[in-house]
């Protein structure tokens, strides 16, 4: 072999970043139309509001995997990376820094905050690009989307334009929910529920003229100024002769009526609720209902106006404890009451929602989820990973209410001149450019010679695709791919790239944005294209801090990314992180995990270095050994690659990555490569180390998606004379092994041969005896396998195996039962305890007695399929033979 200088271990600082380097250059990553099948993958865009935290590189590294497996079988892979601009969370982060310096966007203006926007948007998109490509992401980077480019603020605007023209937007006066802290609307989806200790205080309303009075439980006795009815239910037998009576409002001494109303749940606390109807959506319903006086009392800054008479100017909360004081002191608080409750709060600022009334723009959602609907829930031609997502979906849109898209902010959508009827900076919903992304990064919108109205004006001919199925097992699928192809350019549209790439093949994303993005995507897709959006999603879990906390930027609870990346290389990173996510389950965050990732890229290493250790010979010795060697780890390599096929359509990469480890661990390195290492003194011939270097080619291409980084790395420096290990194009582009039909009767024979390794391993481990020793084997059958034999004496360092047809003394010997046959090691004297043979002979009678019982049973017998049986006959055989060596032990000791 060519002398070949190899590191104690894989360098990933010094070649990490010259191998991503190298992959760019080559345009390796890039996608235009062909004849192959496509295969596309959209990034869940990062907000561009800092660097990214540990869940970032979960689905990345999933998209990745996928990505980079779906390349080596030969598909002509796209993944679109992106970056989002997050109107809220990117403003909210400005204002904060605006703030340290004593400035507020207000005083510096439109125009220079928007240029401070952009400034930030740059300085961050280049740390995350560079994050994503430290993490080895293999995006097609000539196709990175800003949610803010030119392209895509002419499609919202044109999709705004649209909608509004065809009745699907309107502009409302009404309840909404206000986030204080960043002084905007919110949508229902932006709110994040928190379960919360609160207080209910019980407050006297005196019934006018009348001594008596009605006790209402609240929780909000700050907005008492704002009351403009106490409501009860029609059917309350309580409070039937109060109805249509006034009350005083306690502090502000102002008449209200008492209403009925079925709203009212009269087993709730009193059974009577006060009515502020600019302050709460249902009691607003109930104002509407019976014409009552809406009183405007909280501001946007979260403070009470005017209509707080003394408390004005005061917070919320302050305004709550005054009050509070108050009412006692005058003697209208009757108790105060702890209990439970779902409190709203803000997904981006973590401040409590208010309600407030407000003038804003609302997408009527009603008319555009039926056909979404239906695809979903009854054709299920969107595959869904895992499955109990559906259930979440569709009792979101059970609950659906129109889609609140207006936001108070500066940084955004600007919401299209044409269609205001004012001159107030707002912008859209940072999801309401999101909706439309999968059409968007094809140019769906723009580039379309349709006239687009909404009665089915953005259905396109796209018949590319459509009866084809992505099939991970096919290798030769894209050579097939001879109808309706890029090429023949049979479109009845101008835009090549949406019919090719669309649908997306796969999203990767987080629950936690089903109802933000997903669900929403899947609605554009059905309602502009008549087209499904994607084929499969499936939804990774959450990555969770010690205190069970989702990691997020806002909480900054994640760890440092680029100290990870810089301790443990991004090999180790993907390999820990995918192995303590299993399909769509929550994981806690643990650094360790990364220790298990530089463990099995350790192992690779190891395992090739020991291979650059052989050395070419032209004696053809053992070749009989080798060949059933290499044929039984072949048989063992391509069941995996058949089994790795299946999970990965199941999206079990965590069960992949480890059952690929274990494969090499155990069965490459421990037992192949140790024993063709034993077996021939480090010397093969040609074409045994040919056999061998091509299946550890193979070995490092299913390694690739999971450990890009060193086995790019490997397979470039794999080269011995003869060019056994040479290949001039890189591994990111080879052939993914295919399946293959392969006898799997060596798998059982080597199974047995491995297990009497093992047990003359543990003879050794008791008695401390390391030199040469002799096996004894009770044969049933004529003849002892020479292969089976010879392999034993070489592994199992023995001086020979003699096969015997009567019995011995075996309690001279460390006896084991493998196969029907008997195998004795003779063993040091000992004192024999015949008290635990006789207990252990008294286990097997009972255990022999059961399986009887089960093999006499003939319902048993009829039921059960043949492979079962089999196995409890097995069993007996096993139960008897046992038997009998106890017996002759026990016979044997004096």
């Amino acid at each position: 072999m060519n002398s070949i200088k190899i590191e104690k271990e894989y360098n990933f600082i010094k070649n990490d970043k010259i191998i991503y380097n190298y992959w760019e250059k080559k345009k390796y990553f890039n996608s235009l139309p062909d004849n192959r099948l496509s295969y596309v993958v959209i990034m869940p865009p990062p907000n561009i509001t800092g660097v990214l935290h540990m869940g970032h590189i979960l689905n990345n590294t999933i998209q990745d995997v996928l990505t980079r497996k779906a390349r080596l079988e030969g598909f002509n892979t796209c993944w679109v990376p992106g970056l989002d601009h997050a109107s809220i969370a990117t403003e909210h982060k400005l204002i904060t820094e605006l703030k340290k310096k004593g400035i507020s966007k207000e005083k510096i203006g439109l125009k220079i905050f928007l240029k401070l926007a952009t400034k930030w948007k740059l300085k961050y998109s280049k740390t995350i690009i560079k994050q994503l490509k430290q993490i080895g992401c293999s995006c097609d980077w000539q196709r990175l989307k800003f949610s803010l480019d030119d392209n895509f603020s002419k499609s919202v605007n044109k999709i705004f334009i649209t909608l509004y023209k065809d009745g699907y937007l309107y502009k409302k006066y009404g309840i909404v929910n206000w986030d204080t802290k960043t002084q905007t609307a919110l949508s229902n989806e932006e709110i994040q529920y928190k379960m919360c200790r609160v207080k209910l205080y019980y407050i006297k309303y005196h019934i006018q003229n009348d001594n008596n009075y009605i006790i209402v439980a609240t929780r909000r006795p700050e907005t008492i100024f704002a009351d403009t009815a106490l409501c009860v239910n029609p059917t309350d037998k309580r409070y039937l002769k109060y109805i249509n009576k006034k009350v005083i409002v306690p502090i502000s001494s102002k008449e209200i009526p008492i209403i009925a109303d079925n709203y009212v749940d009269k087993k709730f606390c009193s059974g009577c609720v006060k009515i502020t109807p600019a302050h709460d959506y249902n009691d607003k319903l109930i104002a509407e209902r019976h014409n009552l006086e809406i009183i405007n009392l909280i501001d946007k800054n979260g403070t009470l106006n005017k209509s707080g008479l003394d408390f004005a100017g005061k917070s919320v909360k302050k305004a709550r404890i005054k009050i509070i004081e108050f009412l006692k002191k005058k003697n209208y608080l009757l108790k105060i009451k702890e209990y439970n409750s779902q409190i709203g709060y803000s997904e981006r600022s973590n401040t409590e929602v208010e309600q407030l009334l407000s003038s804003q723009w609302f997408l009527k959602m009603n008319l555009l989820v039926k056909k979404a609907l239906h695809n979903i829930h009854q054709k299920d031609i969107i595959k869904l990973y895992p499955k109990k997502i559906k259930k979440k979906i569709k009792d979101w849109f059970i609950n659906l209410k129109d889609w609140n898209i207006s936001r108070q902010l500066w940084w955004g959508h600007r919401i299209p001149e044409c269609c205001k009827t004012d001159k107030k900076v707002e912008v859209l919903d940072t999801w309401f450019s999101a909706w439309i992304w999968p059409i968007v990064i094809f140019n769906g919108i723009m580039n379309n010679n349709s006239n687009m109205n909404m009665n089915m004006n953005l259905h396109m001919n796209m018949n590319i695709h459509n009866n084809s199925k992505y099939n991970y097992n096919n290798n030769n699928n894209y050579n097939n791919y001879n109808n309706n192809n890029y090429n023949n350019n049979n479109y009845n549209n101008n835009n090549y790239e949406l019919q090719y790439y669309y649908p997306i093949t796969e999203l990767v994303t987080g629950d936690d944005i089903l109802f933000f993005w997903v669900i929403r995507m899947i609605i554009a897709g059905f309602f502009f294209l008549k087209k499904k959006p994607f084929k499969n999603i499936y939804f990774n879990g959450i990555v969770k801090d010690s205190n069970r906390l989702k990691m997020s930027k806002s909480l900054g609870n994640s760890p440092n990314i680029n100290k990870i990346f810089n301790k443990y290389g991004a090999d180790s990173v993907r390999c820990g992180i995918l192995i303590m996510a299993p399909i769509g389950k929550d994981m806690v965050f643990n650094p360790e995990t990364f220790l298990i990732g530089n463990k099995i890229k350790n192992k690779i290493w190891n395992a090739f270095k020991l291979i650059l250790t052989f050395n070419i010979t032209p004696q053809k010795n053992n070749i009989e050994i080798n060949n059933y060697l290499f044929s039984w780890i072949k048989t063992k390599f391509y069941l995996l690659v058949k089994l790795i096929n299946k999970l990965f359509k199941k999206y079990k990469l965590s069960k992949v990555l480890i059952i690929i480890y274990t494969f090499f661990k155990k069965d490459f390195c421990s037992l192949f490569l140790e024993s063709t290492k034993r077996v021939n003194s480090y010397k093969l011939t040609y074409s045994f180390l040919k056999k061998i270097s091509k299946l550890f080619r193979n070995i490092l291409i299913i390694f690739h998606p999971f450990i890009p980084f060193m086995t790019e790395y490997i397979w470039s420096i794999l080269k011995l004379k003869n060019n056994i290990f040479h290949n001039k194009k890189p591994l990111l582009i080879q052939k993914w092994p295919t399946e293959k039909k392969l006898n799997r009767n060596i798998l059982n024979e080597f199974k047995i041969i491995n297990k009497i390794i093992l047990q003359i391993r543990k003879f050794r481990e008791i008695y401390k005896i390391y030199k040469k020793i002799k096996i004894l084997v009770f044969c049933n059958n004529k003849k002892y396998n020479k292969i089976k034999k010879n392999i034993l004496i070489l592994l199992g360092n023995l001086k020979s195996i003699k096969c015997l047809k009567q019995n011995k003394n075996y309690n001279k010997y460390y006896t084991f039962i493998l196969d029907d046959e008997i195998y004795l090691i003779k063993r040091p004297k000992e004192i024999f305890d015949r008290k635990k043979i006789k207990h252990e002979l008294s286990y097997y009678k009972n255990y022999l007695d059961k399986i009887i019982l089960k093999l006499k049973n003939s319902s048993f017998l009829k039921k059960a399929p043949k492979k079962i049986i089999n196995l409890e006959k097995q069993k007996k055989r096993y139960c008897l033979n046992k038997i009998n060596l106890l017996k002759f032990n026990l016979t044997s000791i004096k």
